[in-house]
């Protein structure tokens, strides 16, 4: 199992079980360095010590407007929705370097990005699971491109998705819901924009997943349809609030909270490798802070 603590100045320190680890499974730890400097710089200390949160895993009673209504403890199940995926490959590098998102990308697209940046932190400290939808390769070829291209963008695909299969979780529990009538469902299925979009949403919902996360302003109109069947749409700006509600975000800032055995980090190297997969020259692509 492997090791975390804090070394000096706070940053994170880990020790793999073996001694050795690869270049890019530096990656995340480098990006969550990055992060809690950032955010204990914008962000001022709380007066009092935060409450201690469990870790690394999920209270879901302590995040109603995330877990809509579930009970007991767990992962925190988040799926993507293809823009979100096509900004990973395009910003990627910029992400794992702990570059802010909003000075590169000023708007609403960089805020969003720099919040995806931080609920990605999360993901390499926390019982976060990302989930690929199959429809979402699918989705994903709308834009044409050349052969080699187009094998290079799979290539990538699938290597986001072993990131994702690194904890087996099929059969984990998420938490339950209720139980609605399908016409119910395909009344709510409905809200969202026909298509593509309306079938990644019907996937998430089948899966059980907890959070449909996209930045599509068509899909999260029909959020509030979705929820009674347990799933919760949203923006990874809201999500990002939502987590800081819960306390999710306490370890980032105060260093005592962030106590719990490091998740394993080859899912790190996967994603890290899916983003110099998709590039046809992956020495441009690869992150510079890991090395």
């Amino acid at each position: 199992m492997d090791a975390m603590f804090f070394g000096e100045n706070e940053d994170v320190v880990v020790l793999f079980g073996d001694y050795e680890f690869s270049r890019l499974e530096r990656y995340g730890i480098a990006l969550a360095n990055a992060t809690i400097r950032r955010l204990r710089a914008q962000v001022a200390r709380p007066s009092g010590d935060l409450p201690p949160v469990e870790g690394p895993h999920f209270v879901y009673e302590q995040g109603p407007q995330l877990f809509l209504g579930r009970r007991g403890r767990g992962a925190l199940h988040i799926a993507w929705d293809t823009n979100l995926l096509i900004d990973y490959f395009e910003h990627g590098r910029a992400l794992w370097e702990g570059e802010s998102l909003s000075e590169l990308l000023p708007g609403e697209h960089g805020e969003q990005l720099e919040a995806l940046q931080i609920i990605v932190t999360l993901w390499v400290l926390r019982d976060i699971r990302f989930h690929i939808l199959p429809r979402t390769i699918t989705d994903s070829k709308r834009k044409e491109l050349s052969p080699e291209r187009r094998e290079q963008r799979l290539t990538a695909w699938r290597e986001f998705c072993a990131a994702v299969r690194i904890v087996a979780d099929e059969d984990e529990y998420r938490g339950e819901t209720l139980i609605l009538p399908r016409s119910e469902l395909d009344r709510a299925l409905a809200e969202v924009p026909a298509g593509n979009d309306r079938e990644l949403v019907a996937a998430a919902v089948r899966n059980k997943v907890h959070v449909f996360l996209t930045r599509d302003r068509g899909v999260l109109r029909a959020g509030k349809a979705l929820r009674p069947f347990g799933l919760y749409i949203t923006s990874p700006q809201d999500l990002l609030e939502d987590l800081a509600c819960c306390g999710a975000l306490s370890c980032l800032l105060q260093p005592e909270h962030l106590y719990w055995p490091m998740p394993d980090q080859q899912r790190v190297a996967h994603l890290v490798s899916a983003l110099l997969r998709a590039d046809p020259n992956p020495e441009a692509a690869r992150p510079t802070n890991g090395s």
